[in-house]
């Protein structure tokens, strides 16, 4: 790798400097705008540079797009089947790409891996399922990790599929030849797949080393405990290693990054001494663990870790705590690369999503909190960059809301962190507000990055504020824990509290206050209007929970450890979590509701919905259904969105504005 001179990182920081300025335009934006699909999901530059792979989402299936790059030519395409898109994709050489679609449920839902993996090359040709269900195999396939060294096999791993659902089968991982298509013999593939090497653990996942050695296994058992097994690289005898990597604590979450360059170590995110999520390494020959990097407040998580080019090295972290933050440890060549990167554009996230084999180009992407993401294409010899396109092309970055952090003392070693969004239009005090709880609730998070359901509201005059409850994610076991059988008291008590020091700071009109939620977000939506009906003048429910007693028919416990969480996060006293949902006090509630659903709903079925309906009809409560019988947890297609959303901006202006 090349290193910059000073005079290329102060060329580049000009260029880069010089990227950022839009035109403002008068015109509001439309709604379609803000929930359209993104132009691009990823873009990846070839090993020899000549390239570029982009993948693209449309409404009812994903493409995976191969440009050539002097001609900006397409060359290549590949279309999912329906309802899927491209969750992850990988130059195995300069002419072969290979990849893996997900399918979506619902605009809430995580991508549910379709199982299939694909092949094709640069000039269209040899494409071809190489494992899966569509290609004639009774197991779902995903990829693992290429191969260092050889452009022709990649290591894959199956698993049984059981109830919609990968999560309780023991994984085998195999060595799969890109440039065979599949041939099966009862059921089986046989032609493209050897050296299997299945799991010691009865589910999770499997890892290699730099040559593609299998050498981890990690799985989280029934109990919540973090289960990892180790063996060396010509060994068949694997090692319990849990005691020394995730014996601290119960859900720890350990998990893993990536092997040194010489495969005597490895690297994984587990808690540390600051009782925060930090990034250690291991030599299994010492059992000696070493602490890489550690935040006092913030959990660092396995997207904010920065990776060396060739994947063998942590060399640094980016993330949003209140802030952005950017910390780069060793002396690896390519952290002045990054910085130079993140000096050009302070307070955007720089993420470079690949380089070519020579590394001389790179490609890389741009997002902060007003910019949904920007790519770019950078020479690093000559310091010159070419821009490839925008996540959202329609979004004026000029017209994006201010976005600002905010952090309340709750007493009793309780801080309460938050984000505020504001209009562009209109700064001056007491707004109309709309207060958006996230969902999850255990281990979610809000923060500065840009969010565009925030943005659409402040776009039409309202001020935005999302809260991070005691129980979300990013601020360190004890914070997270706290939320524990919490989702109906303490939680809300922290909303309440963010609400009222925004109408003490003078940022909201006390009188105009609507509480907006999805899956746990309506939940707390709900909750908070039965709990103080005088402090809001509207809740929306959006693919919700509604009786706490009713999860364990969600989706949760089909999961290993599932019926552990719900048991030890929510409780398992009956009579308190009956206390908790709202759907038992519907009485209480003296302002308008605005519920909506969908009927393939698996977190949340829609029976959650029906029963609150049954209860508001029951109290004389007013409200509005919204319903889609073929959306999953949230709305995913864009029609559906647009409507949603159109149709909250009415209720909204009905009831606040």
């Amino acid at each position: 790798m090349t290193r910059l001179s000073g005079l290329h990182l102060l060329l580049l920081a000009v260029l880069l400097a010089g990227l950022v300025a839009v035109p403002a335009r008068a015109q509001s934006i439309s709604t379609q705008s803000f929930f359209r699909f993104n132009e691009f999901d990823d873009i990846k530059i070839s090993p020899d540079g000549q390239h570029l792979a982009m993948s693209i989402p449309a409404d009812d299936f994903g493409m995976l797009v191969i440009m050539e790059v002097d001609s900006e030519e397409v060359v290549a395409q590949f279309d999912t089947p329906r309802n899927q898109k491209i969750n992850e994709f990988y130059w195995a050489n300069n002419e072969r790409i290979v990849f893996a679609p997900a399918v979506y449920l619902g605009g809430l839902d995580a991508p549910f891996f379709a199982g299939e993996i694909y092949a094709f090359n640069i000039d269209n040709t040899r494409k071809f399922k190489l494992a899966g269900f569509q290609a004639g195999d009774m197991k779902a396939y995903m990829i693992s990790d290429l191969m260092r060294g050889d452009s022709d096999r990649i290591r894959v791993v199956s698993r049984e599929v059981s109830r919609r659902s990968m999560a309780r089968s023991r994984p085998t991982s195999y060595v799969l030849d890109i440039n065979r298509e599949s041939r099966t013999i009862t059921g089986r593939t046989q032609a493209n797949l050897r050296l299997p090497v299945r799991s010691p653990l009865p589910w999770g996942e499997l890892y290699s080393d730099n040559n593609g050695v299998v050498r981890l296994a990690a799985a989280i058992s029934e109990d919540r405990e973090t289960l990892i097994h180790y063996r060396e690289e010509d060994s068949d005898e694997w090692v319990d290693v849990s005691d020394i990597l995730a014996k601290s604590q119960i859900n720890e979450n350990t998990q893993f990054l990536t092997f040194a360059k010489d495969n005597q170590s490895f690297s994984l995110l587990k808690y540390t001494d600051t009782r925060t999520m930090g990034i250690v390494r291991y030599f299994p020959e010492t059992e000696i663990t070493e602490t890489i990097f550690q935040h006092p407040r913030f959990d660092i998580a396995a997207e904010d870790v920065v990776y060396s080019s060739t994947y063998d090295s942590v060399i640094g972290v980016k993330f949003f705590g209140d802030v952005l933050e950017t910390h780069y440890f060793g002396d690896h060549p390519e952290i002045a690369i990054h910085k130079s990167l993140d000096a050009a554009f302070p307070g955007q996230l720089v993420k470079i999503t690949s380089f070519t084999a020579s590394g001389d180009k790179a490609v890389l992407s741009v997002s902060g909190p007003k910019n949904p993401g920007e790519y770019l294409m950078m020479d690093l010899q000559s310091s010159q960059l070419t821009r490839i396109g925008s996540a959202n092309s329609e979004l004026n970055l000029e017209a994006m809301g201010d976005v600002q952090s905010f952090v309340i003392n709750a007493g009793e070693d309780l801080q309460i962190h938050g984000v505020v969004t504001f209009p562009k239009i209109d700064r001056s005090s007491n707004q109309p507000m709309v207060v958006i709880p996230h969902g999850g609730p255990i281990g979610a998070r809000d923060s500065i990055a840009f969010n565009r359901e925030a943005q659409f509201f402040a776009h039409h005059g309202y001020v935005v504020i999302q809260v991070n409850f005691r129980g979300s994610g990013g601020y360190g076991y004890d914070f997270q824990r706290k939320g524990y059988e919490q989702w109906g008291s303490g939680m809300i008590d922290d909303i309440s509290l963010a609400v009222t020091w925004a109408i003490q700071n003078g940022l909201a009109d006390r009188d105009s206050i609507c509480i907006l939620g999805g899956s746990y977000g309506a939940f707390a939506a709900i909750s908070s209007v039965v709990q103080e009906p005088q402090k809001y003048q509207c809740a929306i429910g959006y693919a919700g929970v509604y009786d706490l007693t009713m999860l364990d028919e969600s989706d949760i416990p089909w999961n290993p450890g599932g019926g552990a969480y719900l048991d030890e996060a929510l409780g398992m006293n009956e009579e308190e979590l009956t206390r908790q949902s709202p759907v038992n006090f519907t009485d209480n509630i003296e302002v308008p509701i605005f519920l909506a659903h969908g009927g393939e709903d698996r977190r949340a079925p829609i029976e959650q919905a029906n029963q609150l309906r049954e209860a508001l009809d029951e109290s004389g409560v007013d409200y509005e259904w919204f319903y889609k019988r073929n959306e999953g947890h949230g709305f995913y297609a864009m029609e559906n969105r647009i409507e949603f959303y159109d149709a909250i901006l009415a209720f909204l202006e009905k009831h606040i504005n």
